[in-house]
């Protein structure tokens, strides 16, 4: 199974993927915000799988998408998100797409959809 870096600002949508993955076999490790998610690739943390969200504080998907590929430009990234008031979630994630997201998930979306778009990742 892959080792996963969760990068969520929402505690609870953070624990439920960390409670999803972890029940599916992953080591799963989580950032508040992509600040962090960089900090933790930048000392050497490895990850096979990085499932960021777009819309967070600090550092948002986009920018913490184009940090990490400066750093691992073979990273394997899901995109998610559930939009606000300044953003349609469709705009941030064909933004990740275009990006090199291996896949973009609107919130909210099914456990399966998840497993779905991890197991791509993988490759």
């Amino acid at each position: 199974m892959s080792r996963i870096l969760i990068v969520e600002d929402t505690r609870l949508m953070r624990d439920s993927l960390v409670d999803v993955l972890s029940a599916s076999g992953h080591q799963v490790t989580t950032a508040e915000h992509g600040a962090q998610a960089v900090e933790m690739i930048a000392a050497g943390a490895q990850f096979d799988v990085i499932i960021t969200d777009i819309i967070m504080p600090e550092m948002d998907g986009i920018e913490t998408i184009l940090e990490i590929q400066t750093m691992q430009p073979d990273a394997r990234i899901i995109a998610i998100s559930g939009g606000s008031a300044r953003l349609e979630k469709a705009q941030g994630l064909e933004t990740a797409r275009r990006l090199g997201a291996v896949a973009v998930l609107e919130k909210p979306f099914e456990i399966d959809t998840l497993l779905d778009a991890v197991a791509k990742a993988e490759g």
